[in-house]
């Protein structure tokens, strides 16, 4: 399963307007005046969307897309009050954009809306920041606005309106926004989201921004999260019908407590609510009380373990759980208390004895960042590397770093546990993210975790250095074996047996984190690292990638995965703490036996999930763990119960091209999928794979297909150059549609048809 981190984008408009006009319908039905539809704007640009988080918004307008192939609706637009004055957020920036305007209904839009925050026809006096655009803010004369620019927030006298383009974050500038509006000004805001991602090759860590406005919108019900709904030809236009209660907080609470079962699309807009919600809300607000009230959550939290899981099965108890632990937190007020221990932190990530020897060392780390081409986070990402220390729950450890090196902007990190798990129907551990993180911007600086965890520094992949050398008081050594650094006489005697309960094992180019019990007894880990040195060398030989890796990918063990039985993301691979960790640790087994999930996810890591089509984000992954059965293990490609053998392929390929074949059969059948490609493999063997995937990886990104359609015909072209073969008829059979302008692209080559499907 591939787990891609949620990245979307964000750009607003929003207009706070005077307390005192009208009612919620009214306003609809004016700001709405005189419009027939309200486009989504065309790309690049997109629709942010807002999130209520209190029961005083009122939506205006709901832009549409789709979610795991379901429709949602989220809102565009929206209304709200701020003392005395009011709140109207756009979500599409570019209705303030010259381009935009000339449409009637944007235009008309933006008249209403002016109208409303200043009522009459009277002169309007407007502030607006450096780099507006000229289209807009001659809109704007043209309503008898008089526009001045404002660098500071101080503000002229009798002005009305105040428009924003860009973030604010200093907390002396949101102030004197928040006085502005609350005296009964106007202030309309554009996102930078927008603008920042189609110019994102300027913008450092674009996909962890969040707004600082957000601080100050939140006062008024509204968050606006780092998303965008972009254009499409299914929808192209804002819905001013019907509101769905999902998108409101007020008609929200009570379909959760409904028990009514939630589409995805709309579980997912729940979570975010609520996450919203208890992110932007003090413990004391309203709507924290009333959640209290709606969801029965219990003053003292069950502590999970593998032997008491903790039932979560239905919304109501997935937002009990969740706010509950928030609760907790924010009573234990961990981050003020670096004495303050977790409940439940013994079972895990679990305890240091009291008589574990405190350390005193210094810790040389060598850099390993950037990337090769595969799907890692876009810079800048600060990747974790391991220190071989452990900072026990409860207590302070020192770090001490250079005065040169407080400028590389390092991080540490405390543990490596960072999934939150409420959304699942049990849990066997604390649900909640289990890190912690620290700022190294002085010279020395205390961390602290009431979990307690494994020590990382997290550097910059953008970062030029070799090593980073650093000094840890207080920690405790855990067990910690490098391939090429590490003997097995160190390892044997004395470093498997270090106090931490979680362990390292680590080459250059991979780290498994597994619980320290499963590794006391390991004699071998030489032999074993080695074995998985030579898988990720046939996954790089199969991806087209060099052997010498700029990172190391991590899997890492978890009593609880929080997406499937496994799962993948950019920056790691979780596994459980079952047989299969038992496998991956036993180097003679797994060299004999193999572990399909675990060169499964590995997969994921190598795939070409940008240029795949739907369908074989689940199917392509499995070349890479075929290609390791292949060449790493020997055993071939037949290895999964799934592709058991030649024959059996060949009869489920039959059954399929006998029972009304279809694209949408196909894509629903990873196994189906992955034996056209075993097809393929016989006949071309695994050089045409390669010679296709080399395509894959030297393809410029600003060429990547802008369509499924696209990939499909890019997949065929591509293969049957490698096969040197005219693939028409055999796309053709399997039912993967292909372009007429492809096919002709291929007439050059001879065809081919496998013998044994002759007859279809």
């Amino acid at each position: 399963m591939f787990c891609k981190p949620y990245r979307l984008l964000l750009c607003f408009s929003l207009l706070l307007v005077n307390v005192f006009t009208l009612q919620a319908q009214d306003i609809k039905t004016l700001l709405l005046k005189h419009i027939d539809s309200l486009p989504m704007p065309p790309l690049p640009e997109g629709t942010s969307f807002f999130i209520t988080i209190n029961r005083q918004p009122e939506i205006i307008a709901m832009a549409m897309s789709d979610f795991q192939d379901q429709p949602f609706k989220a809102n565009a637009i929206v209304s709200s009050t701020l003392g005395k004055g009011k709140v109207l957020l756009f979500g599409p920036s570019a209705y303030l954009k010259a381009e935009m305007l000339t449409n009637k209904d944007v235009s008309q839009l933006l008249k209403n809306a002016l109208n409303w925050a200043s009522p009459g026809n009277r002169t309007r006096r407007i502030a607006v920041t450096g780099g507006m655009e000229k289209g807009f803010t001659d809109f704007l004369q043209q309503q008898n606005a008089t526009v001045y620019i404002t660098p500071n927030f101080k503000l002229k006298k009798n002005t009305s309106l105040l428009v924003l383009n860009k973030d604010i974050t200093d907390v002396k500038e949101l102030q004197l926004i928040e006085d502005f509006i609350t005296a009964g000004g106007t202030l309309l805001f554009a996102s930078p989201y927008s603008d920042l991602y189609n110019s994102k090759d300027t913008i450092k860590n674009l996909q962890y921004l969040d707004l600082g406005i957000n601080k100050l919108l939140a006062k008024a019900g509204l968050v606006n999260p780092n998303a965008l709904i972009v254009q499409s030809p299914k929808y192209t236009a804002l819905v001013i019908d019907s509101v769905p209660d999902y998108v409101q907080l007020k008609t929200l609470l009570p379909l959760i407590q409904s028990k009514k079962t939630l589409s995805e699309s709309v579980d997912f807009f729940t979570k975010l609510t609520i996450e919203q919600v208890l992110k932007y809300n003090d413990p004391g607000a309203p709507v924290i009380y009333e959640m209290k009230q709606a969801f029965d959550i219990p003053a003292v939290l069950p502590v999970p373990s593998p032997s008491a899981p903790v039932l979560n099965s239905t919304p109501a108890l997935k937002v009990a759980t969740k706010a509950g632990y928030w609760f907790y937190a924010k009573q234990q007020d961990f981050i003020h208390h670096p004495e303050a221990k977790a409940a439940g932190y013994q079972i895990f990530p679990g305890d240091v004895p009291a008589n574990a020897l405190r350390v005193n060392q210094t810790v040389v780390i060598p850099v390993k960042v950037g990337t090769q081409g595969l799907n890692d986070p876009e810079p800048v990402y600060y990747r974790p590397h391991s220190t071989g220390l452990y900072v026990p729950a409860g207590e302070k450890v020192t770090i001490t770093i250079s005065t040169d090196d407080i400028k590389q902007h390092l991080k540490a990190q405390i543990g490596v546990h960072d999934d939150d798990l409420t959304h699942m129907d049990q849990f066997k551990r604390t649900p909640v993210d289990l890190t912690a993180k620290f700022s190294l911007d002085q010279k020395q600086i205390d961390i602290y975790s009431p979990y307690g965890g494994l020590l990382l520094i997290n550097i910059a992949d953008t970062s030029k250095l070799k090593t980073i050398k650093i000094n840890v008081s207080g920690a405790v050594k855990a067990p910690y074996f490098k391939l090429g650094k590490t003997s097995e006489q160190e390892w044997n005697t004395t470093i498997r047996n270090n106090p931490a309960p979680w362990a390292e094992l680590a080459t250059d180019n991979i780290v498994l984190t597994v619980p320290s019990y499963r590794i006391r007894n390991l004699n071998n880990p030489v032999k074993l690292m080695q074995f998985w040195d030579e898988v990720m060398n046939a996954d790089a030989d199969l991806a087209a990638i060099s052997p010498k890796r700029a990172h190391q990918e991590r899997i890492i063990v978890d009593i609880d995965a929080a997406y499937g039985y496994m799962f993948t993301t950019y920056e790691k691979i979780v596994v459980p703490d079952d047989q299969s960790c038992e496998w991956m640790l036993n180097e003679a087994f797994i060299r004999s036996h193999g572990s399909w999930g675990a060169f499964h996810e590995l997969g994921h890591r190598h795939q070409f999930w940008k240029l795949d089509f739907p369908g074989t984000i689940e199917v392509t992954e499995n070349l890479f763990s075929m290609y390791t059965y292949d060449k790493v293990l020997h055993k071939g490609i037949y290895n999964h119960e799934n592709i058991s053998s030649q024959p059996e392929v060949i009869k489920n390929i039959k059954v399929y091209l006998a029972n009304n074949p279809s694209y949408e059969k196909w894509c629903n059948d990873p196994f189906l999928a992955l034996s056209m490609y075993i097809e393929l493999i016989n006949q071309f063997g695994w050089d045409a794979i390669k010679s296709a995937n080399t395509v894959y990886r030297n393809l410029p990104s600003d060429q990547y297909p802008k369509n499924d359609q696209d990939k499909r015909d890019l997949w065929f072209t591509t293969i049957s150059k490698a096969t040197n073969s005219n693939l028409g008829r055999f796309f053709d059979v399997w039912k993967i549609p292909v372009s007429e302008t492809a096919k002709k692209q291929v007439s050059i080559y001879k065809p081919w048809f496998p013998k044994e499907l002759e007859g279809n």
